[in-house]
């Protein structure tokens, strides 16, 4: 019973295919880098207009720097696919009754708010762990192979990056009645807070993760504060959205 509305969110992203697309979509961005960066020269040279003889230098980019490419598809465009994945939870749900009939069966927020986080973070899970793999297998075949040690550690942290991202998305989508509100708050915060953390040097952020699982490729970065902000700033979050659930809609 518990587990009951984790396996009904499983069932409903089976019907509508979320388990198919999000993980493809997200194993194509990465595997498209190291292919890019590999025909990368003929791609210029076919797009014409040179001369003669001309002939076009690209240095040669290591191992670590293709995978770092395709991290940095993932961070931007792989999480704003999971995130519209995710965007019409609880607002959906909200308008059409859903939720306050929940409520009535006095499921506690918290169960409700679990469930659907945990779904949405292990799909993400998955899907970054099959896409850096690919990323990881054109790698090797193109280019060369890389420490396996890095990697790992790089995956794990873009891993809860994008745990860190839904967890605070989940809070808008749990307060606001808009999930698409909810989406925009959460990109907006991401790009504000990776604009400060620069300027700053707030490297102790969460939002920190995403540059650092780059710098781990090369051997750089500081794996430890960053880790904890993250692990509290998903039990803040989703300890709030669970308790200000907003069940019914305001304008009903």
């Amino acid at each position: 019973m518990k587990l009951a509305i984790f396996k009904q969110e499983w069932k409903e992203s089976w019907r509508n295919k979320r388990l198919i697309w999000v993980p493809i979509s997200l194993m194509l961005l990465a595997a498209m880098q190291p292919l890019t960066l590999y025909f990368l020269p003929d791609i210029l040279a076919s797009g014409g207009n040179l001369p003669d003889g001309a002939v076009i230098e690209i240095p040669t980019p290591s191992p670590e720097e293709v995978l770092m490419s395709a991290s940095e598809q993932l961070r931007q465009i792989g999480l704003l696919v999971v995130l519209l994945s995710a965007m019409h939870t609880f607002s959906h749900e909200r308008s059409l009754g859903t939720l306050a009939w929940l409520k009535s069966l006095k499921i506690p927020g918290t169960r409700i708010v679990l469930s659907k986080w945990g779904h949405y973070s292990l799909l993400a899970v998955v899907a970054i762990g099959l896409a850096q793999l690919s990323a990881a297998y054109y790698t090797i075949v193109l280019f060369d192979s890389f420490d396996v040690t890095d990697f790992l550690i790089a995956t794990g942290l873009l891993m809860l990056h994008f745990v860190v991202q839904l967890s605070i998305f989940f809070l808008f989508a749990a307060l606001l009645e808009s999930g698409l509100v909810a989406l925009v708050i959460t990109l907006a915060l991401h790009f504000i807070m990776s604009l400060l953390i620069g300027w700053l040097e707030w490297d102790w952020m969460p939002w920190r993760l995403g540059s650092l699982s780059a710098e781990v490729l090369m051997g750089e970065g500081l794996l430890v504060w960053p880790i904890i902000s993250s692990v509290l700033l998903i039990g803040v979050t989703l300890f709030v959205a669970s308790k200000r659930l907003l069940f019914i809609s305001r304008s009903s």
